[in-house]
Formats: C-alpha cells, structure tokens, sequence
C-alpha cells in the first residue's frame, strides 16, 4: 500500500520529466513553434486542475496587465489573445460544472446580451473584414468578460481584501517604472513609446513626453494609477498594523504620482473624483448628509477660483497649474474641441442606422489606420461609441447594466450595517466612478487590460458576497 501511494505522488513528477524529454527532442525540430506546444500543454492542464476563484483572479489579472512587457517583442499578439481565451474557457467551465446562483443572474444577462450583441454586430456590412471586426470585438467587448470573474470569483470580504492587496502591490513596478518614463527616457524605454499607436501630438502635452509605463497609451497608465491609489486608500483604510499602512501610504503617493506622470488632465479629474467618492461613501449616512453640503460648496468656490484665475494657470511654470489651467479653458483648448467633432458625427450617423448601427469596430481607436472602413469615427466618449457600434439597444444595454451598478453599489454602502463589506463596496464604486469619468471625453473600455481591472472590481461591488470580518 505504502509503494502505491509513493507512486501516485510521484506520477507528476515523472510525468513533467517526460514532457520536459519530448520537448527536448521536439525543439530542435520545431524551433520556434515549440513554444507554442508548451504553451498549448500548460494551458490545457491549467483549464483541468484550475477553478475559477480569488486566487486564480489574481493571476489573470496579473498576467493580462504584465503580458504587455513583451509589447515592443515578439509573441506577445499570440500570447496576449491566448490569455483572452483563457479566461474565455475558465468562465465557461465555471458555469457549466458550478452554475449561475439567482442573485447574479441579472447582471451576467445583460453583460451576456451586450457581448452577442457585440459579436453579430462583427458581421455589420460596414466592417471590412473578418479580422477588423475581431479587433473591434477586443476593444469594445472583451474587458467584460473580467465582469464575470469578479462576480463569480469570490465568496467573502476577506478573499477580496486579500486579493486586492496583492494586486496592489503587484501594481506597484508598473507605476514606478511609468514615473522613471517621466523622469528621464531610456532606449529601452522608447520601445515602449514607439510600439504605441498613438500619434506625437496625443503621446506629448507641453512639449513633454507623457508616461505610458507598458500599456498602450498614457491614457491607459493614467487611468491605471487612479485606481491604485484607490484600492490603497481602502488598503491603509483598513489596514491594522502601522507598518502595513505606512506601505499602503506609500502605495498611495506613487499611485498619484503615476496618475500625474501621465499628463492626462481628465484622470487627475478622476482621481479626485474616485478619492471623494470614497472618502464620503465610508462613513455613515448622517455624516454623508452633513458633508455633501460641505463638499459641494467647497468645489464651487475652487472651481470659482480656477475659473477666475485661468489666464495665470495657463502660463504657469507649474505643469500641474497649466494643466488645471486648460481644463478651465476646455472653450478653447484645441484637443477638447477636436473630440466634439467626433461626438457630432456620430449623432448624424445614427440617424441612418439607429439599429443596425456601424458594427464592432467603426468606433475603435486607431482601427482606421489598419482598416478601410466606410464610416468610422474616433468617439471620444464610451456611451457614444456603444451607440456607434451597437445602435440604440447596445446602449440601452449598457445603460441598464451601469445605473443597476450603481444603484446596487450605492444601496449596499448605505444599508449595510457591516463596516469591511461598506467599505470594500465604497471602494468598488470609487473605483467605478473613475471609469465613468474617463467615460465622458474617451473610448474609456478600450484601455484594457485596465478597463477588465475596472470591470472586475465591479463583478466584487455588485456580487453577493459572506460578510466575515475576520
């Protein structure tokens, strides 16, 4: 008996060494396509023996944000998509063997309804191809499959503290090398730049160069430092230990840095945002009542201020200040009037085809420089490009599913009577609202993977969730 169980327990052992024999022999042979068979090899045992659950989260999430170091080198499209469809089969193999709980069911119909509506709008006549209509798919859709692993993921408050404590702090190279960008450009760091899509006049402001850190645009990285200064507040927020909120503080302070670094004015808008939102959601609901009042005011009188005083922002020798100064100035800031062309055009448009729409893709950043669209605009703005691309039941689809998070997320904070579920759902709003303010003036979903981050957190805000303190 005592043989039979040591050689069970050896059987994976012996079988990695005979893999790693054939592999071996393979190589030579296969060259470079050998990668492809090991990654193939260690997909397929990953689908068996993995389940969907707060550890597995981690990982995709971790992979999909850090499979953009190989942008500027090869495999990177090859193994970025297998990762797509990864976590397209691990949400598969969770519904069929563990169901869908009822609490759920109305949040997975309508992402579900909004991504087959995403996948017949592929075969619009106005998409050129099967493969643009794909990477209007991407773009557009994919990042909502992160909604589905956020609600299906994770059974209690303390799973989701954990989890977001590691991916915070997995977060943490990814910003620091954006604020090194900053700082001083390397050759290294220009094949990051120069893999980007983005043109010299959106990738600069001032005439300084802006940080994108690995991910496609400074847009992205902005963005990305937003919501990591978030989850650090709600990390130092609930932190007890002083030597653990002391680092979550220091979380908070690179993540902002990360977020200015950016350049991107309309993510330091979100960043406050996202900040107050928490800051206020937090506490209880007699305060909150108090101090909206408090809030409001305050912002008026520095918006008064800003307002008044715009001439002097706009020649400050401060970058912050002349930032600030040109959001002030949005009447004549030649970038922000660029986009309501976009906004325009869209309009007319759908009053041609409110339903049939323009197909997935014929709103997708960049997409007109590799593909030859009939109608194609650059939104500018999420709604408008689900409307672009879906018609009018697309945003209907979409607008459901955001005002129902919303209200959900905003309900749980104020009813609950449990301070770590109030907060880890405060958190989650924050993180929301930081979406839905980048929302108003950029295609916003197509920062993935940060957009599939957001969309995760999400999944945890509107899931139901055992309320463990400990």
């Amino acid at each position: 008996m005592e043989i039979i169980t040591r050689s069970i327990n050896q059987r994976p052992y012996v079988l990695a060494l005979l893999v790693a024999v054939i592999v071996g022999f393979a190589v030579p042979f296969l060259g470079v396509y050998s990668i492809g068979i090991i990654a193939a090899v260690g997909g397929l045992i990953a689908i068996v023996k993995l389940n969907l659950n707060a550890n597995t989260a981690f990982i995709l999430t971790s992979l999909l944000l850090y499979v953009n170091v190989l942008k500027p080198f090869g495999g990177y499209k090859i193994i970025s998509s297998g990762l797509d469809a990864f976590v397209a089969i691990m949400i598969i193999k969770y519904l069929v063997f563990r169901g869908l709980k009822k609490t759920n069911a109305l949040w997975l119909f309508l992402v579900t309804g909004f991504l087959l509506l995403s996948f017949l709008e592929m075969f619009n006549p106005n998409i050129p191809s099967l493969a643009a209509g794909l990477q209007g798919l991407r773009k557009t859709s994919f990042a909502f499959m992160l909604f589905y692993v956020g609600i299906l993921s994770f059974k209690d408050i303390k799973e989701v503290r954990k989890f977001l404590a590691r991916l915070t702090l997995a977060s943490v190279p990814l910003i620091l090398y954006g604020i090194k960008q900053y700082l001083f450009i390397s050759e290294f760091d220009k094949l990051f730049l120069y893999s980007n899509d983005a043109d010299i006049w959106t990738g600069t402001l001032f005439g300084k160069t802006r940080a994108t850190s690995v991910f496609a645009g400074s847009f992205h990285f902005g963005m990305f430092g937003a919501i990591i200064a978030v989850t650090s507040l709600y990390l130092m927020d609930t932190a007890k230990k002083k030597s653990h909120k002391f680092f979550y503080f220091l979380s908070i302070i690179i993540a902002m840095a990360g977020c200015y670094t950016s350049l991107t004015r309309t993510n330091l808008v979100a960043l406050v945002a996202g900040v107050l939102v928490y800051m206020i959601m937090k506490m209880r609901v007699r305060n909150i009542m108090i101090l909206l009042p408090v809030v409001a005011i305050s912002m008026w009188g520095i918006v008064s201020y800003i307002i008044s005083h715009t001439q002097q922002l706009l020649y400050s020798n401060n970058e912050l200040l002349r930032m600030v100064g040109t959001i002030a100035n949005i009447s004549n800031d030649t970038r922000f009037l660029g986009r309501t062309h976009g906004w325009e055009t869209v309009l007319l448009l759908m009053k041609e085809q409110p339903i049939l729409a323009y197909g997935t893709g014929s709103a997708g950043d960049t997409l007109q420089n590799v593909y030859d669209f009939q109608y194609h605009v650059t939104s500018h703005n999420f709604f408008l490009k689900i409307l672009m691309e879906t018609g009018y039941i697309g945003l209907l689809l979409i607008a459901i599913l955001f005002i129902g998070i919303t209200v959900k997320m905003f309900k749980s904070v104020v009813n609950s009577e449990n301070i770590y579920y109030k907060r880890i759902v405060a958190c989650c709003l924050s993180v929301f609202v930081v979406f839905l303010v980048n929302s108003l003036v950029g295609s916003t979903i197509e920062t993935y993977p940060v957009s599939a981050m957001i969309l995760l957190l999400t999944g945890i805000g509107v899931s139901k969730l055992n309320e463990v303190s400990k």
